[in-house]
């Protein structure tokens, strides 16, 4: 995964958010739409076949808090719940081994 920003004004981000899709460009979007503080969030992939892996992001907040902080929290809450299904998924593994 690669960040390349494209503008960034106070209360504004927009970047491209390389080697990635719709799976995790939607699943970012929706954490960002959890933020009291964000405005606006969204992406689009600007030409299906040449930019398919390459999401543009905008991120707009009310001001009172910087995008990259907003995006950095939703990275954390993606990262906390990638982990707690991970640490589900193993118990799940483990009680049911000797079936």
């Amino acid at each position: 995964m690669k960040i390349e920003v494209i503008k960034k004004e106070k209360g504004t981000l927009e970047f491209y958010l390389e080697d990635e899709d719709h799976t995790f460009a939607n699943l970012l979007i929706e954490t960002l739409h959890r933020n009291k503080h964000v405005k606006f969030a969204a992406y689009s992939i600007d030409h299906p076949i040449l930019m398919a892996r390459k999401p543009r992001i905008r991120v707009v907040t009310d001001g009172r808090v910087k995008p990259e902080k907003v995006l950095e929290e939703a990275a954390q809450e993606i990262f906390d719940t990638s982990r707690e299904a991970l640490n589900e998924w193993k118990k799940v593994i483990q009680e049911n081994e000797g079936e």
